[in-house]
């Protein structure tokens, strides 16, 4: 049975990640933690867990004593990359998931930057991490001021990402699927 944490997976991209990883793994248990009590994907193997990872000892006894995965779903806190760098090399993780930024737009340069820091962050612990650099996702359940600027063009030059390929990807990177 393989043990996948989503931090922050209630997400947009934390939902796709989810519903696509549940039809790969039959056997796969999900414990996907956000600080509200949003429960977006409603199924058996998918376990809510409300904490916040900013604090450790929370985070750390609402979680399973074994996982092969987490997936950093954040952004802006390196407390939540410290207790998630922590955890997955306490536990075990055979892989970090974590989404990047690649945006080369006026604008978005202090974000890209953090993105950047978060990631080599993260790459400094032990476990390995598989990182997708993303632009603008858009897609399956968006419909919002986003989606709009997407389908109007204001974002050709990036170009926008559609969600699917970005979790699929992802899910690739972490399990090395393609080795299989």
């Amino acid at each position: 049975m393989t043990t996948i944490v989503l931090v922050g997976g209630n997400g947009y991209i934390g939902r796709e990640v989810t519903r696509q990883w549940l039809k790969r793994d039959l056997e796969a248990q999900f414990y996907v933690t956000s600080r509200s009590e949003r429960q977006e994907i409603k199924d058996s193997r998918v376990h809510h867990i409300q904490v916040d990872v900013n604090d450790a000892a929370a985070f750390e006894k609402a979680l399973p004593e074994k996982v092969d995965y987490i997936v950093n779903l954040t952004y802006g806190s390196v407390e939540a990359l410290k207790t998630i760098r922590d955890f997955a090399e306490k536990h075990g993780a055979q892989a970090i998931g974590n989404i990047g930024c690649n945006a080369a737009v006026p604008g978005f340069e202090d974000f890209v930057k953090m993105k950047e820091n978060e990631l080599q962050f993260l790459q400094e612990g032990k476990v390995r991490v598989a990182n997708y650099d993303l632009t603008i996702a858009y897609g399956v359940d968006r419909n919002d001021d986003l989606l709009k600027a997407v389908q109007s063009g204001n974002f050709d030059e990036l170009p926008p990402v559609h969600v699917e390929i970005v979790a699929r990807l992802l899910i690739d990177r972490l399990t090395k699927d393609w080795l299989a």
